[in-house]
């Protein structure tokens, strides 16, 4: 497979340092290690921060880095952390347009070989970043040390559905961040007390430049054969308002005990599905004691 790099200078997104509530986000954006890691199955664009141990971290659907904006300079200071915008998302857009997951987790194999080699590294998955995350396993399943599913999707757990608000139709700028607002409240953070402006700009900037729907492979539910093939170490994290899990926390339980018995699961209280950036902090501690247990389990 033909693969191509290039470290181009990094300039933060208009939005994002042209507006006030944009600046943490810039500011952490323009800190970044960025590469661009093109195969000939499509590019990803890369981030990368701190240095240790790798740990991998893959965003939701109509994301991108931005879903872990909350733990950038926390994890950094123990790890080297690596975030992918997916291709199809994010400054990944323009990748080729084909949504299948084998090729999405072909894409980003050749961008962790490239950025961290033959070192072992810890993989977090975001919903649908679970989803591909999985396939992942498929190919690199020796050299991860363990996988936290976060918000996890795609595998057989009841679950509710959400409607969201349609925003393309709307040309006034007010207006279009009001449904941006909705769709926030309605599928991503639970306490709407919590749903800040930068909140409000990252879902905006991130749902109008996406490009795939991850609807049709949620739905098939490819998670169980996927990880059951792989068997790498598990752990799991929730919050406990999550909109698309909630109240049906036994059966996700039981399906990841059933993966792994060792496995972690952390249900974070008071939060809503993008529980990283809702529940920050308590969720970074969830996240650094998954990481732990997986190096627990490794020194037995």
């Amino acid at each position: 497979m033909h693969e191509t790099t290039a470290r181009s200078p990094h300039r933060a997104r208009p939005e994002w340092s042209s507006h006030a509530a944009f600046s943490p986000v810039a500011e952490i954006d323009l800190a970044a290690r960025r590469t661009e890691i093109a195969t000939d199955e499509g590019f990803a664009v890369w981030r990368e921060w701190g240095s240790g141990p790798a740990l991998v971290m893959l965003h939701g659907g109509s994301g991108s880095w931005s879903h872990f904006f909350r733990q950038v300079e926390f994890f950094a200071q123990n790890y080297r952390v690596i975030v992918p915008d997916l291709p199809g998302f994010g400054d990944s857009v323009a990748c080729n347009p084909d949504a299948a997951p084998h090729r999405m987790a072909r894409i980003l194999a050749a961008g962790i070989e490239q950025l961290a080699g033959t070192a072992p590294f810890h993989l977090v998955g975001f919903s649908y970043g679970g989803i591909i995350g999985s396939f992942l396993s498929l190919l690199m399943a020796p050299r991860i040390d363990g996988f936290v599913i976060v918000g996890g999707v795609g595998f057989e757990a009841r679950r509710q559905d959400v409607a969201l608000s349609s925003w393309r139709h709307i040309s006034g700028t007010e207006q279009r961040r009001a449904k941006h607002r909705e769709n926030l409240r309605a599928i991503m953070i639970a306490n709407p007390a919590r749903i800040d402006e930068t909140a409000i700009l990252i879902q905006q900037s991130n749902a109008e430049r996406s490009r795939h729907d991850t609807r049709p492979t949620a739905r098939s539910k490819p998670m169980t054969a996927n990880l059951d093939a792989s068997r790498v170490p598990l752990a799991a994290i929730w919050g406990e308002h999550d909109q698309l899990a909630a109240p049906y926390f036994d059966e996700r339980r039981e399906w990841l005990a059933a993966r792994d018995p060792e496995a972690p699961f952390k249900l974070i209280a008071d939060a809503g599905h993008w529980v990283q950036y809702e529940a920050a902090e308590a969720f970074n501690t969830a996240l650094t004691d998954c990481l732990r247990s997986f190096s627990k389990r490794a020194d037995k």
